[in-house]
């Protein structure tokens, strides 16, 4: 037993030390050393250029400041551990918008972009055709925001920035990649299932340090991942969006990813309608008739999709289109793999388009009503979800019309020409050629012989192994690897068909180009230089006045004058030719040709200086000295 000694009531205790209260800055300087920190940090990222400012419009390029596109890296800033990442279209538009413009933001995903095919192909493209056949004199952008595999978060997180490009018309087809696109509720780039975390962590993206934090978890991650970066150049971007792929109808993660869809729309519109800026609408459409349920699971009280999608193949036999369609429907919403939209989000469409007063096009209803049985499948669709050439036709008709019913047109007066009339223009002049066409056809071969029509890692068709028979296949297979950029590819083939003296195909594969790049001068002089010495003048000229109209110089101005002469049009001719001769280039032939500009408009003293001028640059230009002869002898007949 320990004995413990016993403390006398005489025996002084000692007194407790007091403690002093911690000081108050010692508690700020322990929260300020972590900020500090970071906020040094973050400097210091920046100074080393580390990440990406993730802006969503950069200019052109150094050669064009004036001009934004839309970041080609952006996509990067919501797939962050993809390899190749999604890349937009590169459609410019002028950074001041030019009082003359009509400008058209169109927000989507894969089918606004154009897939399978190339832009040119897209529904923006073709509505931006019709709109600039029918109001030449307006300068109409439409500009293509379309990104493959993205959602309504990217597109939430686009608008703030599309508001500061002050368009006059917002044009919104999405909602078909809400469950798999990037940050959704099942997919592989999932941001979680709390959708205010979701935007908030998006918008947090802007900062270096956390790109870095980010960089750093993903290098972790990648290391214990089964799926490696290694086996994405193997896979289709479907196969690597899908985490979570069974979602079965009106289970949780189902219904996440409606919220998640009806939240996000509603802050979109909520922007674009605080700056009083028109938004129109569009359902979705899919292929309903010609699509087996990707997967088909009986679960609890519901049926399988496949035995639905039976009974709806039996019903369209038996003469009974309408029951079928019903049923179409109901087997694309019991289908565990959404690839396509559930039709609850057309539901959702409707009500948020009368919420905010914003007029929606039936799409879903369009389609039906243009195919066989009014039931839509491959006559329109191309796969499950994207359109033919003819669906994108229909696509941009259907907006167009909404557009004209809702007085959403430019003001200016349009060019009478009548509908039939413009889409046999569109049908001619569509700036697709032989190129793009392979490009397409490789594309959909690719999808459809990849996940989700066939099971995942059992991919039977790649560009590896696609047979080559010319040298056009050779190129789109060369563009598909990002081997060879698309610009690039069309003009190899117009350069070799330009040899041949083919000149209509030297000029297709220009205007496809020309197409998506509307102001790019080198472009333009390249193919009018190559024009003008086949001596092909008035094929030249449409070419010539575009440039002229965005950047004039002494190159338009000569040739515009030197044709204008050549067909007669002599007011023309001087007006040109005067703009001509204030440029530093004059040389003594500009001077003649403005001599035969001023006499033909009945100015013979104008004639005789311009004619006096050319000598005085080469007083060997026989065609001058007869011409001041000539006028001479005429000024002092009178």
């Amino acid at each position: 037993m320990v004995r413990r000694n016993k403390i006398s009531k005489n025996q002084d205790i000692p007194e407790k030390i007091p403690t002093r209260p911690t000081p108050k800055w010692f508690y700020a300087v322990a929260v300020l050393i972590p900020v500090i920190f970071f906020i040094l940090l973050e400097i210091f990222l920046r100074i080393i250029n580390y990440g990406s400012k993730y802006n969503v419009f950069i200019p052109e390029s150094k050669a064009h400041p004036d001009r934004l596109v839309l970041n080609p890296d952006i996509a990067q800033k919501y797939f962050t551990n993809l390899k190749h990442f999604p890349i937009p279209t590169s459609e410019a538009f002028d950074k001041i918008k030019k009082p003359n413009t009509f400008r058209i933001f169109v927000l989507g995903e894969s089918s606004v972009q154009g897939f399978p095919y190339v832009v040119t192909a897209s529904f923006p493209d073709y509505l931006k055709r019709r709109l600039e056949i029918l109001y030449p004199d307006k300068n109409i952008e439409v500009i293509n925001c379309g990104i493959s595999a993205i959602n309504s978060f990217t597109i939430r997180d686009f608008t703030p920035s599309i508001i500061r490009q002050k368009p006059d018309l917002v044009l919104i087809y999405t909602g078909h990649n809400e469950y798999y696109g990037a940050l959704g509720v099942a997919s592989s780039f999932s941001g979680g299932k709390f959708r205010s975390l979701v935007n908030f962590y998006v918008e947090l993206q802007k900062f270096r340090t956390v790109q870095l934090i980010g960089n750093f978890v993903e290098k972790i991650v990648t290391i214990f991942r089964s799926k490696t970066v290694s086996n994405q150049n193997h896979e289709t971007l479907m196969e690597q969006v899908v985490g979570r792929s069974l979602i079965p109808l009106n289970s949780n993660l189902y219904n996440l990813g409606v919220k998640q869809f009806e939240g996000n729309m509603n802050d979109i519109l909520s922007l674009f309608k605080e700056k009083n800026i028109p938004v129109i609408l569009g359902t979705l459409t899919s292929n309903l008739k010609n699509l087996t349920p990707f997967v088909s699971v009986k679960e609890n009280k519901l049926p399988s999709a496949d035995s639905i999608y039976t009974e709806a193949q039996n019903q369209l036999k038996s003469g009974n289109p309408s029951e079928a369609k019903k049923l179409f429907i109901e087997a694309k919403d019991l289908d565990e793999l959404r690839f396509r939209a559930p039709e609850i989000f057309n539901s959702i469409i409707n009500k948020l388009g009368n919420k905010f007063n914003y007029p929606v096009v039936n799409i879903d209803s369009i389609f039906n009503s243009n195919s066989p049985q009014g039931i839509v499948g491959n006559n329109l669709i191309i796969d499950h979800l994207h359109p033919n050439i003819e669906g994108y036709k229909l696509l941009a008709k259907s907006y167009f019309e909404k557009m004209d019913e809702m007085h959403y047109l430019p003001n200016n007066k349009t060019k009478n020409i009548s509908e039939n009339a413009q889409d046999s223009i569109l049908n001619t002049a569509v700036p697709y050629t032989e190129l793009d066409s392979t490009i397409g056809k490789i594309e959909i071969h690719i999808l459809m012989g990849s996940y989700p029509f066939v099971q995942m890692g059992t991919s039977n068709y790649t560009i590896e192994n696609f047979v080559r028979k010319n040298y056009v296949d050779t190129l789109a297979v060369q563009v598909l690897q990002h081997e060879l950029p698309w610009e690039k590819a069309h003009a190899i083939l117009a350069g070799k068909f330009y040899n041949q003296k083919n000149y209509q195909n030297f000029k297709n594969e220009m205007d496809a180009i020309l197409d998506q790049h509307p102001h790019y001068s080198n472009g333009y002089k390249y193919l009018i230089n190559n024009l003008i010495e086949a001596k092909l003048f008035e094929d030249a000229l449409p070419y010539l006045q575009k440039l002229n109209s965005f950047e004039p110089s002494y190159f338009t101005t000569k040739w515009l004058g030197s044709i204008a002469l050549q067909n007669g049009k002599y007011q023309s001719a001087l007006n040109y030719l005067q703009q001509c001769v204030e440029y530093d280039q004059t040389d003594s032939q500009v001077w003649y040709n403005l001599a035969g500009a001023f006499y033909y408009n009945n100015r013979l003293n104008d004639a005789l200086n311009a004619v006096e001028k050319s000598l005085s640059i080469n007083p060997n230009n026989s065609l001058s000295y007869k011409f001041y002869i000539q006028l001479k002898s005429n000024l002092q007949s009178k």
